[in-house]
């Protein structure tokens, strides 16, 4: 059976789950719990994207913090169900499908529950939105050329931003909402860099 190989470079999610971390053995020892509790990765899976269209909807309502809460839910349910399958029956292409899929999903979500009642972020938006595009495009071509690695469901290029980034600049809109443009085009330029990045890799592993 193939496994999830992931090749991260992130500032954050790196910080936090290197393997021998304590938030790494919290996270293991709650998958093991999880696990033997009967809950599989597809349904943490699943509970992760309703947590994430959540969050979404809050920050449509102005509901800011509930919305910090219920997207943070979503990133540690997201962060468990690949160790739950992990420590467990295995990874699985279609369990593989659905996190990356899901993930897209929920930034989708919470980008519109920002963005389209608030006027002023909507270029901001749709500026993130475009650097989102050409970066997903880097990751699928370089993900997909990457037919050496033969031990991988999915094959993650490096790069600086994931999940856990994302989550900071929410907390700075709703913590700062006057810098929440600014943050937007930050973002939006750290995504840049992101795809960058997965470029550059992908061009000294295939070149």
């Amino acid at each position: 059976m193939a496994t999830l190989r992931a090749a991260r470079a992130t500032m954050l999610d790196r910080l936090l789950t290197r393997p021998g971390s304590t938030p790494a053995a919290l996270l293991d020892a709650l998958a093991r719990r999880l696990g033997a509790a009967g809950l599989t990765p597809d349904v943490l899976t699943y509970a992760a994207l309703a947590c994430g269209v959540g969050a979404g909807a809050l920050f449509w309502l102005d509901h800011g913090w509930l919305a910090l809460l219920a997207l943070a839910v979503s990133g540690l349910l997201d962060a468990l169900d690949g160790r739950v399958a992990r420590l467990g029956p295995g990874p699985t292409p279609w369990g593989g499908v659905l996190d990356l899929t899901f993930d897209r999903v929920v930034e989708a979500a919470v980008l519109l529950g920002i963005a389209v009642p608030r006027p002023h972020l909507h270029l901001p938006a749709l500026v993130l939105a475009a650097t989102w595009y050409v970066n997903l495009c880097v990751f699928l071509a370089v993900g997909a050329a990457s037919e050496r690695h033969p031990a991988k469901v999915i094959y993650y290029p490096p790069g600086l931003l994931e999940r856990s980034e994302g989550l900071v600049f929410a907390l700075i809109v709703v913590a700062l909402p006057r810098l929440a443009g600014p943050a937007l085009y930050v973002y939006a330029g750290l995504e840049v860099v992101t795809a960058a990045q997965r470029f550059r890799h992908g061009r000294r592993a295939l070149g």
